[in-house]
């Protein structure tokens, strides 16, 4: 039944965003660094099978921001819409690029913050600030954004593909078995994955042939079936690795929210900030918990588990003041976000 208003699915995207923010802090909330010494116990295996509980969350990233893009899609939105992306997520890749480059070339020449550093400082040098744009050297987690922005060149291309009956379907399934049989990155340059590239390709799909699929909204029990299935899924990865589970988790997400009753909430709307800052609360928090806490299995793990809470804590009311006191420092660094 369709009867989601368009705020109510704003809402939802919203919110399927902040659960997909929260997924990738865990994937990256691993201590091995601090905790490697513990590696062959079984607290270090249980966090490397938490860590794969996640998978689902950069394939729900690039599916919404597909179905976003080409949800209505016509020739004569590329432009514009390619010059929304420019603001949203190039000029803010560029930025904070070259940022965190400054930040591994100039807190290291530091004195009194070396000892506390655990990398050399970056050469001061063209060649080094271009790769560290371009190869994400020093910013490895922005790997992301430089992939959505080569799906986002080549929209013209998706849109050829998807809005064809039949021509679609096949791609689609062929890029799924693709995702399957070859699931190594075969660009490194541009972080290339048949997996990202089939879910880019499924948002894609959805939104030009399925634009109210968004807007479907199911009974109250299967909503709560879906929802208690995903623990179900979780187990079953653990120990049977497949493209079907960042799938299964992907559709219980959106089919088992009620789209109606999640209400707007500004820590929904903080999810780029986080994602761009919580690389150096990381890295701060995980020192600080290793100095802190015993160094056993059961601490190692409460660790992990807690990092991503402890992040967002600081950085939500950060993302707030910053909004309030420079609104326009804070749309060009975010992309408007």
């Amino acid at each position: 039944m369709y009867r989601e208003t368009n705020e109510a699915l704003s809402n939802k995207i919203n919110a399927l965003r902040f659960f997909a923010i929260f997924g990738v802090l865990y994937i990256h909330a691993e201590n091995y660094a601090q905790f490697g010494f513990l590696q062959g116990t079984q607290g270090y295996a249980l966090e490397q099978k938490a860590i794969g509980a996640f998978e689902w969350a950069v394939p729900l990233f690039f599916l919404l921001s597909a179905f976003l893009f080409f949800r209505g899609f016509r020739w004569d939105q590329l432009l514009p819409k390619w010059g929304r992306r420019i603001h949203s997520i190039l000029i803010p890749y560029l930025v904070w690029s070259t940022i965190y480059f400054a930040l591994f070339a100039l807190l290291p020449r530091l004195p009194f913050l070396a000892p506390y550093l655990n990398s050399s400082p970056a050469p001061l040098t063209l060649s080094e600030l271009l790769s560290s744009i371009f190869l994400n050297r020093y910013a490895g987690f922005l790997w992301f954004i430089k992939t959505l922005i080569v799906f986002t060149l080549a929209a013209p291309l998706f849109y050829v593909i998807f809005s064809r009956r039949y021509l679609g379907e096949i791609v689609l399934i062929g890029i799924f078995a693709l995702s399957i049989f070859f699931p190594a990155t075969y660009c490194p340059e541009l972080s290339l994955r048949w997996r990202f590239i089939f879910f880019y390709a499924l948002g894609a799909y959805l939104g030009l042939r399925f634009p109210d699929a968004a807007r479907f909204t199911i009974h109250r029990p299967a909503r709560l079936a879906l929802l208690f299935a995903i623990p179900i899924f979780v187990v079953l990865n653990a120990f049977w690795d497949c493209e079907l589970y960042s799938l299964a988790i992907i559709v219980c997400l959106w089919f088992g929210m009620d789209a109606g009753s999640i209400q707007p909430r500004r820590v929904f709307e903080t999810t780029f900030f986080v994602y761009m800052l919580h690389i150096l609360v990381f890295s701060l928090v995980k020192k600080l918990q290793y100095v802190l806490l015993p160094h056993t299995e059961l601490w190692m793990l409460i660790a992990y588990a807690s990092v991503p809470f402890i992040t967002v804590a600081i950085l939500h009311p950060l993302a707030l003041l910053f909004r309030r006191l420079i609104p326009r420092a804070y749309g060009f660094l975010f992309g408007g976000r």
